[in-house]
């Protein structure tokens, strides 16, 4: 649980009730986000996919793949 977080732009600066400092990022565009992630680990995808196929199959893949 967050103690206090600002959002600035594209991100968001969280502290955390424990002192950590967490910083997110917020995308426009969901699918792009995902084609990024997907990019950065080998990700094979299908441009077909919708977003909640592409989110699912991503999800899966990162966590078998961990």
């Amino acid at each position: 649980m967050a103690a206090k977080s600002a959002i600035s732009g594209e991100y968001i600066i969280q502290k955390e009730e424990s002192g950590s400092i967490v910083v997110y990022r917020i995308y426009d565009n969901s699918k792009g986000a995902l084609r990024e992630i997907a990019q950065k680990i080998g990700f094979e995808y299908d441009e077909k996919w919708n977003v909640r196929q592409f989110g699912a199959k991503l999800i899966d893949f990162i966590n078998e793949n961990k």
